[in-house]
């Protein structure tokens, strides 16, 4: 009796023994994944503030190019009209800082900066 229940209790013990290891990856699997997922998370969130960063960036030029747009309109006007182009040097010169001013991946000033130059109006 006492070898049946010996051998019963090994038995037991075993199974036992297989039973947690076959748990023990599911458990592992989990944290794996939920690593993953906020490993994600992070990266989307990531993503998403490049994004709007980008978006600010190019309302910005947006509004940096009609206003340089229009500018450049009231000068061919003033030109076709023959009037006098110093009246727009003030305005010319303080959009010409801004543009300076800005980064230089943002920089799209060569255009401007050449018609100011053959305007005579850019003394840089």
């Amino acid at each position: 009796m006492a070898k049946i229940s010996f051998v019963l209790l090994v038995v037991t013990l075993i199974v036992f023994l297989h039973v947690s290891e076959a748990q023990r990856p599911v458990i592992f699997d989990e944290q794996v994944l939920q690593n993953d997922l906020h490993q994600a998370k992070d990266l989307i969130e990531k993503d998403l503030k490049e994004k709007e960063t980008n978006i600010k960036n190019l309302e910005s030029e947006m509004h940096m190019l009609t206003r340089s747009e229009m500018m450049l309109n009231q000068l061919g006007e003033a030109d076709k009209n023959g009037q006098n182009l110093e009246r727009f040097q003030k305005t010319l010169k303080k959009f010409n800082r801004r543009i300076i001013r800005a980064p230089e991946e943002a920089r799209f000033t060569s255009v401007i900066q050449s018609i100011l130059q053959d305007l005579g109006l850019n003394r840089s």
